[in-house]
């Protein structure tokens, strides 16, 4: 994604003659606000570009943020200006190596479409800073608080950019969105104690700590917090509930499509020692000592950096064990095994996915055409490939065999050279593959210690204005579930409000219930809804489908359970065998690297029929 919820602000920021409270902030000063307005009526509070660290800037460049001595000024700060966003590459430019997907382009081309004047974008190294929505009422206390993490696959994306004033106006939280370092700015490593990297993650954990000092002052409760986040937002929640630097900072969890244990969400440290080299080579400095290429890199112009830095690499999270020995690591271990210890934060969870995804991925421009049994093959066997890890040679047989479970298993029977049925079995198999086994692991790991409630989204919207440029055969792609998460057919200017369909209108209502119920309450059908939603059981497994006939319960129709089982619990013993002969030290390429073959294929083939049987 491209970082985005993105409702942007598609009604002016007014101040009215009445001016918010005051906010007193500890250890850094007080602060005023201002008042959002919709049609002169309606209006929630608005505090914005707080700094929850001190700028990451010349040496505290490629250190964590420094937040325990936090940014202080006298008298009364304005916070009703927005802060620049943290370094990026413009979307709007030509970026060869993370080109603008078409859900992204898709999805910015409906929010711009609604806006009265696009926002001017600024981009900044100074960029630690918050944003805190408030309801205009005062008679409560002790709202719950909706922290968002905005997507952006790491390297890029803003807070600034979320519209939460429906969400905030009628469902009574407080809402916070939060700007973290991105791409080589947030996680550029020199895999030691001197650039431990994750800055990005550990970016959010101040955030997380200036809500639990600050957010009581506001009308918050500091013990009922929400993680709230869509694409690597929803990665960032789910490294958030494995990390013992997040533990208390929350109590619940929203991630939407996105799942920390989907194939390469975090880097490791072997792969990562090239890119070094690559950093300190594109600036012409010394390797080592890493303390004087990190002395270098501190002197690098910031545009620089970005631009010569930023393709360097695939930015994201890093495994940081042993890293340093003097403090501990932030992601100790990959999340599928911290998973599997039960090394977690045992919270309700609410997560899904759309029933589209990754389908613009193959619009053909419009073109109606699906895709024939040579691209399906050949497509399902790159991804299949990337992970494999190939050693020598002798594992061309093994990674057939692999190959042929899968192909097994998702073959069209009786078998079809219809291109529309094939398109369809691939969009299957990637989806039940990247989001819906991940997502079901998830729940089977955490729904042991707490309640965890899972939807599939497959609603696409009535308003033709939300479908522009969507094929009729596509259901909801990436993203535009968010239509309907904050209110986006309520936000239209005026002369557009009659583009949006009034059910959408109503869609919109029941999802942000449900989701600011299960922040109130931990639960998302406890107030105001007549829907039925179980939390996932290891003995019942259930999703919420989400569709424009109702909201129900997922039956053995519409959610194949099988392909999640195979995925999570077959499909990783095939890949183990499948790689054996690649792992194991042979003493010669002859005799023992044909019986290690022969030996596994034979279990392969076993294996395959104990899963056909069971």
């Amino acid at each position: 994604m491209i970082g985005v919820l993105v409702l942007l602000l598609q009604f002016s920021l007014v101040f009215t003659a009445r001016e918010p409270k005051q906010i007193n902030l500890a250890n850094q000063g007080t602060i005023t606000g201002m008042y959002i307005t919709r049609f002169r009526t309606k209006r929630i509070a608005a505090y914005i570009g707080i700094p929850y660290a001190q700028p990451p800037v010349d040496m505290r460049r490629f250190t964590p943020p420094e937040h325990t001595d936090l940014p202080q000024w006298d008298g009364v700060r304005n916070a009703t200006i927005f802060a620049p966003d943290c370094m990026q590459i413009d979307p709007k430019q030509e970026d060869v190596q993370y080109p603008l997907r078409k859900h992204d382009e898709l999805f910015m081309n409906l929010l711009e479409s609604q806006m009265e004047e696009p926002r001017k974008k600024e981009y900044s190294e100074d960029c630690l800073y918050l944003n805190v929505y408030v309801p205009d009422d005062l008679k409560v206390e002790g709202y719950p608080v909706m922290v968002w993490f905005h997507g952006g696959d790491f390297i890029r994306g803003s807070p600034n950019l979320v519209n939460p004033f429906h969400l905030v106006l009628k469902q009574k939280i407080i809402f916070v969105s939060v700007a973290y370092r991105l791409n080589i700015f947030g996680f550029f490593s020199t895999l030691d104690n001197e650039a431990t990297g994750n800055y990005g993650m550990l970016d959010q954990v101040a955030a997380l700590t200036w809500v639990k000092n600050n957010i009581e002052n506001f009308g918050g409760d500091p013990e009922n917090v929400c993680l709230f986040g869509h694409d690597a937002g929803a990665v960032s929640v789910g490294l958030h509930l494995v990390s013992s630097y997040s533990a208390g900072l929350f109590q619940k969890a929203i991630a939407m499509s996105g799942n920390v244990l989907s194939p390469e969400t975090v880097n490791i440290a072997r792969k990562e020692i090239s890119t070094v080299d690559k950093v300190a080579s594109a600036f012409g400095c010394f390797r080592k000592p890493t303390f004087k290429l990190l002395d270098c890199l501190r002197r690098v112009n910031v545009q620089a950096l970005l631009d010569i830095g930023g393709p360097l690499a695939e930015w994201k999270p890093i495994v940081d064990s042993g890293f340093s020995n003097m403090t501990n690591s932030f992601l100790p271990d990959l999340p599928s095994k911290l998973f599997k210890d039960e090394i977690f934060s045992p919270v309700p969870v609410l997560s899904g996915y759309t029933n589209m995804e990754d389908a613009l991925l193959l619009d053909k421009d419009g073109n109606d055409s699906g895709i024939s049994q040579r691209e399906f093959d050949t497509m399902r066997e790159e991804i299949i490939l990337s992970d494999i890890t190939v050693d020598n040679s002798s594992c061309f047989t093994n990674q057939h065999h692999i190959q042929e479970a899968v192909s097994f298993f998702y073959k069209p029977i009786p078998p079809t050279s219809n291109e529309t049925i094939l398109r369809k079995l691939f969009l299957d198999f990637y989806t039940d593959k990247v989001h819906g086994a991940t997502t079901y692991q998830l729940a089977m790991h955490i729904s042991k210690h707490a309640p965890v409630y899972l939807y599939r989204f497959d609603l696409k919207p009535f308003s033709d204005i939300a479908n522009d440029g969507i094929p009729e055969w596509i259901g909801v792609p990436h993203n535009f579930d968010l239509i309907f998460s904050f209110g986006m057919p309520h936000l239209a200017l005026p002369e557009d409000l009659g583009k949006w369909d009034y059910r959408d209108k109503s869609i919109a209502d029941i999802i942000m219930r449900m989701w600011s119920n299960f922040a109130w309450y931990s639960n998302p059908t406890n107030s105001g809804l007549f829907i039925q939603w179980n939390p996932f059981e290891i003995e019942k497994p259930g999703y919420l489908i989400i569709d424009r006939q109702n909201f129900s319960m997922s039956t053995p129709d519409n959610v194949n359970y099988k392909a999640f089982e195979f995925w999570t619990d077959f499909y990783p013993k095939v890949v183990e065998i499948g790689t054996k002969c690649c792992k194991e030290t042979l003493e010669d390429s002859g005799s023992n690297s044909i019986l290690c073959r022969h030996f596994v294929q034979s279990l392969l083939i076993w294996n395959i029929i104990l899963f056909l049987l069971s």
